[in-house]
This record gives structure tokens, sequence and C-alpha cells, in this order.
């Protein structure tokens, strides 16, 4: 059983006002019923052979990368319900790390929204993940997870599109602020008023393609302006094309305050064709909860990897992205790749620099002959220790802002530079900064 990708893509083309950097034309990836199918019976197949073998002896088969659980590029991976990997065939150095706090690169949890799904028995979600069968490049991959018993479960998934959605920086915080304003003014005025108010497709909460939905926690749609006729049925149980349950899985997201996750569905703006969503949920009290989504048509057409940081928003998004990568990918390859100046990590006069925690440099694209050398003592025309203070923020914040002089390596000049640095693990940290001359 060898799958590598089985899928069909729907082509249409998109209609956008006033989205920055939007496709000409979208894919819509829906998986084959057949590969479905399959990526159930391989999971339903893993979770057999745990229950005859035993935790221990599956999580050795799990993690063997040449053992009968790879297939292709289907894989085992397991956790615990802390949020820690437990076996894994292509990442063995991160068994044993918690993974709680991973994001893809829209900043979408991917094991806390997986093991949301697990701790329901088991079901599809989306995530964009780096595929090892072509060389770490992001993709749009749909994944299983089951539950196995109330300590294990294990994920397994397929890989849908080399084309995966990339939200602006501030696409992403337009709808977080979108629902924060619903949420306000649920709050502000009565659950009534604010449901009549969603409800009303001529109304201020209707913007384009940008619209308030509600529900209740049992699953009963309360507001849905694009399809009122809907509105008063449970829809608990509802599946996109691919099998996601996603009312359900926003109603665990929205228990714990709020959340984010991918699922497809109609666009109002493109003649109610079904794209992929990226939408957020927020809990407003212990009866109901609120969301809004951007659909797959405002994501860049280009990967996202080609544009260069330029606000300490987005200089954080990209350090925090290359943190998740090098978790996922492994600290050998991450490296390897932050040192590429042709790669996604170096964007012109922006690029990601890496230090362990003994002061010894691990990447440095435009100084390749300073790896492996002591910078502890790099002093900057101030005469600030910048590796010192950069360090220091890592390894006693976790993350940070820092403001120093530096020579950019494109114009050679030195300027003002902003960095920011976030801890790895307990070895090591990264960086990245933007220069403010």
């Amino acid at each position: 059983m060898t799958h590598i990708r089985i899928a069909f893509y729907v082509l249409f083309a998109a209609s956008l006002v006033g989205c920055v950097g939007a496709s000409a034309e979208y894919v819509v990836p829906i998986a084959d019923d057949s590969a479905r199918e399959e990526l159930v019976s391989f999971l339903d197949e893993a979770k057999e052979y745990v229950l005859d073998n035993g935790i221990d002896a599956a999580l050795e088969a799990f993690g063997d990368p040449a053992g009968e659980f790879v297939r292709g590029d289907l894989y085992i991976f397991a956790y615990d319900f802390n949020g820690t990997l437990l076996a894994h065939p292509y990442l063995p150095e991160l068994v044993g790390r918690n993974n709680l706090e991973l994001v893809d690169a829209n900043g979408v949890p991917m094991i806390k929204n997986l093991m949301k799904v697990a701790e329901l028995g088991g079901g599809f979600l989306y995530n964009v993940y780096p595929n090892p069968a072509e060389e770490n490049a992001e993709e749009l991959k749909l994944v299983y997870a089951l539950k196995v018993d109330d300590d294990l479960w294990i994920g397994s998934g397929i890989y849908l599109s080399d084309q995966p959605p990339h939200f602006s920086l501030q696409d992403r915080a337009a709808l977080a602020a979108f629902v924060d304003e619903a949420l306000n003014y649920s709050l502000e005025n009565g659950k009534e008023k604010a449901l009549e108010a969603f409800n009303d497709p001529a109304g201020e909460f209707v913007r384009e393609d940008l619209y308030i939905f509600a529900y209740d926690f049992n699953g009963t749609l309360l507001a849905l302006p694009i399809q009122p006729e809907l509105v008063g049925e449970n829809r608990i149980e509802i599946e996109d094309a691919n099998e996601v349950t996603f009312v359900q899985d926003f109603i665990s997201l929205a228990m714990e305050g709020s959340g984010e996750s991918y699922y497809l569905y109609p666009n109002p703006a493109e003649n109610m064709t079904e794209e992929l969503k990226l939408s957020r949920a927020a809990k407003v009290d212990e009866t109901w909860w609120l969301g809004a989504g951007i659909y797959g048509s405002r994501a860049s057409s280009e990967n996202l990897s080609e544009k260069k940081p330029a606000t300490r928003e987005e200089l954080e998004s990209f350090v925090e992205e290359a943190r998740s990568y090098a978790l996922v990918v492994g600290k050998e390859k991450a490296l390897a790749d932050f040192m590429d100046l042709e790669g996604p990590w170096v964007r012109g006069d922006v690029y990601i620099f890496a230090h362990d925690f003994n002061g010894t440099a691990l990447a440095l694209p435009y100084l390749p002959s300073d790896v492996g050398t002591y910078r502890l003592d790099i002093q900057d025309e101030q005469g600030a220790y910048i590796d010192q203070d950069m360090r220091s923020i890592a390894l006693n914040d976790g993350s940070g802002f820092y403001e120093y002089v530096w020579t950019n390596p494109i114009t050679n000049q030195t300027e003002p530079k902003v960095s920011y640095v976030m801890k790895v693990d307990e070895t090591w940290w990264l960086g990245a900064g933007i220069y403010e001359s």
C-alpha cells in the first residue's frame, strides 16, 4: 500500500475585493474517497497492533523508518494526551517532547487541535505541514487522529496540495479583531440582539465574504447570514467534503475559550463555491459561541516565504514559524535550511540566525565561516554584547525583541536593527531581525 497523493483539485477563478496579494485562481483540495478510506484503515490497523502487542512494542514499530508502519508518505506518529510525542519514524530526536505549542505557517496549532479530535474518538483535520518526500516543502495535509485508549492517540495523513494556503498576517489579525468585535457586541447587547445583528445579511457583521456565524454548545445553528434557512438546525455531525466534522471541532476549541482551524465551506463571494477556510471560534458564555473565517481565495498565490518581514509583528511571526519548522523537521535539517541563501529562511537582509546556549554559532547564512565559533564576546559599534543579550532573552524569557546596530549584508552599511529571538529547546535558540534605517 503505497500512497503518495490521491486527490483531485477543483479550479476556479477568484474574484477578490480588497485582498492584497490574493490569487488569480484557487485550488480546492478534496481527497479521493479511496484515499480517505485507506488512511482510516491504516490507523485502524495501527490501533489493533497496539491492542494486540502492547504499547511498548507498538511504539517501537511506529518509530522504525524501515518498519511496516511506514508506507510511502504514510506513517504513524503517536502522542499521549498531554501532548508529548511518543513515536515518530522521521523525528526520533523529538520523542519525549511536548509539542502542544507547535503551529503551522498560519499560526494554527497542529498537535493541540489534533489531540482535541482524538479526545472525541477520532476524525479528520487539516494542517500545513512539511512533506518529507518533497524535501520538507510545506503542503496542505489531511490528517486522521485516532484515540487508542485514555493514554495514547495516533495519527497519519495524506498530502492534498502543494499549494498550501498562506494567509497574510494582516488578514489573520483582521479576522481575530472581527471576532473580538462580535464577541464584545454580544456581551454588551445580549444574546437576542446580537443574533439579530449577526443574521442580518445587510448588517454590520457581514462584510463581503467575512461574516459572523454562531452556534450553541449542542451544535444548533443560531446565526448564519449567508444560509438563513439552516438556522435552528443541529449541525454537530455535519462534515465537509473531506469528512472533517468542523462544527464538532470548533465546539471543542470554543469550550476552552477560543481557537482556529480549517475546513471547506461555500464562499458567498464566489457563488457559494467551496473553498478551504481558516476560521476562529470564541466562547460567548456557557451556552453559545461565535466565529468567523477567511476563505482560501484570500491567500497569496505565491508562497509567503517569498515575502520579507517588514514590521515587528511580521518578524515575530517569521521567527515563530522558523522555530516550529525546526521542531517539526529536526535540528540538523533546519540548520542546513537556515544556511541556504536561496532558501525560504533568507529573504534579502532578513534571515534566520541560530546559536546554542554555550555561545556557539549554529546558523549565520551571510557569515558561514563563523558557524561553529564562539560568539558571546561579539559587540556592536555601541559596545553592546549582542549575542549575550539575545541569549539572555531566549534563556530567561523564552522570547523577545532586542535593539542594536549591525551591518546590513545587502547594503554593507551599519544600521539600527531590531531582532526577535526565541528559545527552541534547552540547548539552542534562534532569531531574525529587520533593519530600521
